[in-house]
């Protein structure tokens, strides 16, 4: 791996990888190629009907014929990248506590399955290395940093190109200044800025996420109406929708009218009947 220097960001010592080639952010054909003009985001996997951030959770989706998938990081209390959205075990598993007091073999020893129903006993708790590797077809991936700090984002970056994923892999968070971080480390990864509106007008929206480098701006859907979606587009942003109510096929028709370019979800198999119901394959 080829790396070079960078002055020392906020007290930490950060490196570039200068091994994360992709096509430049203006052309956005990474995201748009390979996918097609809708992107179907498998949301934790096809986390609706399995136990999400799972490896089966994955596999299924990918088996409905998605390309892409989300999952979420933690970190261990030895420093190891684990599949998991909460901070705590106690949701998915049948352990308690948080993720970043266990070692990694505590939390591998986890039954990630079992709160889902009996049927999915003996499911466990991925690392990011496994989901890198194990999963066929090789998925395309938006990678949620959920770890406190900045400290990990250097071992993610070098898992990704320990895996020959720099081309599949985006990365997004909500906690919006790692989005940098991650930048000074791979300038050209794809970045995604997940918001809430929290009643900011949509052009504080769209430059919040140009300021932090990202090349799509995610709201939350219900903050998304075509006027949105078409600002956005003029400032060359992409846009992703999140937080898909119960209605799910409803919402989904109503981001398609709005125009954006993604949606995730933990309906896959809904998403992909509407997209090809309307040509957006």
């Amino acid at each position: 791996m080829c790396r070079s220097p960078l002055s020392p960001i906020i007290g930490g010592s950060f490196r570039t990888f200068s091994d994360f080639s992709i096509l430049p952010r203006s052309q956005l054909a990474f995201i748009h190629s390979r996918s097609g003009p809708m992107l179907n985001i498998a949301h934790r996997g096809f986390s609706a009907q399995y136990p999400e951030n799972t490896i089966l959770s994955f596999q299924k989706a990918l088996e409905l014929g998605v390309t892409w998938i989300e999952l979420d990081l933690q970190t261990t209390a030895d420093d190891q990248l684990v599949v998991m959205h909460d901070a705590t075990v106690d949701r998915t598993t049948d352990g308690t506590g948080p993720v970043s007091e266990k070692t990694l073999e505590e939390v591998l020893a986890l039954d990630a399955g079992i709160h889902r129903d009996e049927v999915f006993r003996n499911q466990r708790v991925p690392t990011f290395d496994q989901v890198l590797d194990q999963l066929d077809p090789v998925p395309r991936i938006v990678v949620e940093l959920k770890f406190s700090g900045f400290d990990a984002i250097p071992r993610v970056l070098d898992a990704i190109a320990s895996a020959g994923a720099q081309s599949r892999t985006v990365i997004s968070s909500f906690d919006l200044p790692k989005l940098p971080r991650v930048k000074a480390l791979a300038p050209e990864m794809p970045l995604t800025a997940l918001l809430k509106a929290e009643g900011r007008e949509t052009q504080e929206l769209i430059s919040m996420t140009i300021d932090l480098g990202a090349h799509t701006i995610a709201p939350r859907c219900s903050d998304i109406d075509r006027s949105l979606v078409e600002q956005a587009h003029d400032a060359g942003l992409l846009v992703r929708a999140w937080g898909l109510g119960r209605d799910q096929g409803e919402e989904m028709s109503r981001m398609m009218d709005c125009g954006v370019d993604g949606m995730t979800t933990d309906c896959p198999d809904i998403l992909q009947r509407l997209v090809r119901e309307r040509g957006l394959t």
